[in-house]
């Protein structure tokens, strides 16, 4: 099968608080007023573009545990392709507690190690068997040679990033970015890449590596740079109930309409609201749209 889009990354199992009406104290316990048991990360931007039609499948570990069969699970119900996971005979739990409380969240995560496990040689292997017009990934120092066999068969290649500030700040990122088809960064990411405290200098400072650039500014929509062109596209205002994975949604969004051949102004236009859509919901995906959403909803792309 040719897929639209390989999503390549870790899953994890999300449990999410939120209406808290205080944190416990050493002691305490208190109850909060909404909850969602779901899955999140890789698994965010596979559903959510599979939501969008696009045929997709999942390049991560699993193990042989409950939770890693629940999320095997949950893809499979989404439509999402698992048959390229690579599958550990022990237990790969993947977990994080999303704590929402006074306008920001907190994380509380957990991994099971896996000896010998070498996601990228496998990524690499499947790649080389498998068509796909897009690689979805992350910008970590072993995906190197992932990227490079992708781009070796002729694959557009969309990077993200994820929060670490030792490696947001190292100079081999900057060799990761020059690899990519489209960088996706969100602000406070962009701004330590560059070690510039302005989005508009950021991304013209970014778009010297990667063309074209997109850094999310959540709410306030996003910045895009193409061509030596410099571009806000404005967000949908909306009531946030959880911003988690709202920005691996907004990734769905923009690569749907990239391959549609839609111009890169609507593409990120569907990227604000795929996003928008999320955080209406607790968990990434628990709101993202589907295509019938898009075509009630959205706007008919520019010609």
């Amino acid at each position: 099968m040719t897929y639209d889009v390989l999503v390549q990354g870790i899953i994890s199992t999300d449990i999410i608080f939120s209406s808290i009406p205080k944190l416990p104290k050493p002691g305490e316990e208190v109850y909060c007023g909404s909850f969602e048991f779901t899955c999140g990360a890789a698994y965010n931007t596979a559903v959510a573009l599979s939501r969008l039609g696009m045929k997709v499948a999942v390049i991560s570990p699993i193990g042989n545990d409950f939770l890693s069969h629940f999320m095997k699970e949950s893809l499979e119900a989404e439509g999402v392709s698992t048959s390229l996971m690579l599958e550990v005979d022990q237990p790969l739990r993947c977990l994080s507690v999303a704590i929402n409380y006074g306008g920001d969240r907190s994380f509380l995560s957990y991994q099971d190690n896996v000896e010998k496990l070498n996601l990228a040689d496998y990524a690499k292997t499947v790649i080389k068997k498998t068509d796909s017009k897009v690689l979805h990934t992350g910008a970590v120092s072993e995906n190197i040679s992932v990227i490079e066999t992708a781009k070796k068969k002729g694959m557009y290649i969309s990077l993200d990033v994820g929060w670490d500030e030792e490696w947001l700040t190292n100079p081999q990122l900057d060799e990761l970015i020059k690899m990519a088809d489209i960088f996706t960064p969100n602000q406070k990411e962009a701004e330590t890449i560059t070690g510039l405290l302005n989005p508009l200098e950021a991304i013209e400072k970014l778009n010297k590596y990667a063309a074209p650039v997109v850094i999310k500014l959540g709410e306030e929509g996003a910045i895009v740079r193409h061509k030596n062109a410099t571009k806000k596209i404005l967000g949908y205002k909306c009531s946030a109930v959880d911003t988690t994975g709202a920005g691996d949604v907004f990734s769905a969004g923009l690569l749907t309409g990239i391959l549609k051949g839609w111009s890169l102004d609507d593409s990120v236009k569907l990227g604000n609201y795929c996003g928008s859509c999320s955080v209406q919901s607790l968990g990434g995906t628990t709101g993202s749209p589907t295509w019938q959403q898009v075509q009630q909803d959205f706007f008919e792309p520019s010609k």
